[in-house]
């Protein structure tokens, strides 16, 4: 798509008119605003912050959910961040600068970008529009990304661009939560990966027969956010660290122009990057060559200098085709898990 002045107008006059997409606006800015309001924080639920990030509960932003055990492990301390990035009564970059960047004591891991700034949103509606992936991919295209300087901390970039998404929706005549849909439209519309899963893996995944019963790919499918929920409790948290920007965790289906990477971390002493591959139903030879794809992008695209990236594909059971795979490539290694499932009666030890 051609994004000139014509085409954001069309843009922006489909949105306006979307009589569905306003409603969600009003329905949900609603809810959270209340919910997310200062006054009601220190009563804040774990149950209730994780339902905002619920795309069909937000209505607008995907993704965000896999953050959320992460966040509320310690309710406490996310009620006192939530009260300063709130607070009104104080500048906003004095309050974010006392939340970012994660050396700050008062961070919390997985509080980004993308879900400080929707709460953000919700909460003060005219205020502050939404900085996110689909949104930074929009800005580049329109050429509106500004040029930030080594070091330029979190509060500095987001004053800068939630000016520029105020110019914008001013300009279009619309609101902070229409300018994120054109955000989302015109970044999407690129064929950027950062907008959707890649359409090759959903196609593998679907036309591949499942080899494992239904109960166990189900399982399997929940995987991968374990795996980020519990990092630091895994043997792999202790030698690597997740991948962060700008506060948020994009370790998790990290976007690359050929795929989503399940999970890329990197050794927190040494220069190596690790390509984490989920076998998730498909085929040995796939995940194999899948797994090296991965490899080969990080390689050209992430390693500098002495670098390295080593892989490791994790899977329910060891069968003999992926063994022997796997055994004639250095860099790459396997892994298994297990789940313990168990319905008891009240009382049972059985």
């Amino acid at each position: 798509m051609a994004v000139d002045e014509v085409s954001l107008e069309a843009i922006a006059d489909r949105i306006k008119q979307n009589s569905k997409l306003s409603d969600d606006e009003t329905t949900v800015i609603a809810q959270y605003s209340k919910i997310f309001n200062p006054s009601h924080l220190p009563d804040l639920t774990a149950e209730e912050f994780k339902s905002f990030l619920l795309m069909r509960n937000n209505r607008h932003w995907s993704g965000i959910f896999r953050s959320g055990n992460l966040l509320t492990q310690n309710m406490d301390k996310l009620r006192a961040a939530l009260l300063i990035l709130l607070d009104e009564t104080r500048p906003l970059d004095k309050r974010l600068n006392t939340l970012f960047p994660p050396k700050k004591s008062n961070y919390i891991k997985g509080m980004g970008k993308a879900i400080a700034t929707p709460i953000l949103l919700v909460t003060y509606p005219d205020k502050y529009g939404v900085w996110n992936s689909p949104s930074q991919h929009a800005l580049e295209i329109l050429n509106l990304l500004p040029k930030f300087t080594r070091g330029s901390g979190f509060a500095e970039k987001y004053s800068k661009i939630n000016t520029i998404l105020g110019n914008i929706k001013d300009r279009y005549g619309l609101s902070f939560w229409q300018t994120d849909t054109m955000m989302g439209e015109i970044a999407g519309s690129s064929g950027s990966p950062l907008s959707s899963q890649n359409e090759e893996d959903l196609s593998e995944v679907n036309a591949s027969k499942v080899d494992r019963d239904t109960a166990d790919f189900g399982l399997e499918k929940h995987l991968e956010d374990f795996i980020i929920d519990n990092w630091q409790l895994t043997d792999l948290g202790k030698r690597y660290d997740l991948i962060e920007e700008d506060g948020d965790i994009i370790s998790q289906q990290f976007p690359t122009e050929v795929g989503p990477i399940d999970i890329l971390a990197r050794n927190k002493s040494m220069g190596e990057w690790l390509v984490i591959e989920l076998k998730k139903g498909l085929p040995s030879d796939k995940v194999v060559g899948q797994t090296l794809r991965y490899m080969g992008w990080v390689k050209e695209n992430k390693c500098l200098n002495n670098e390295t990236v080593t892989g490791l594909i994790i899977a329910k059971d060891l069968d003999s085709r992926l063994h022997y795979s796997v055994s004639m490539v250095n860099n790459l290694s396997l892994m298994t898990y297990s789940v313990n499932f168990a319905l008891k009666k009240p009382g049972s030890n059985a």
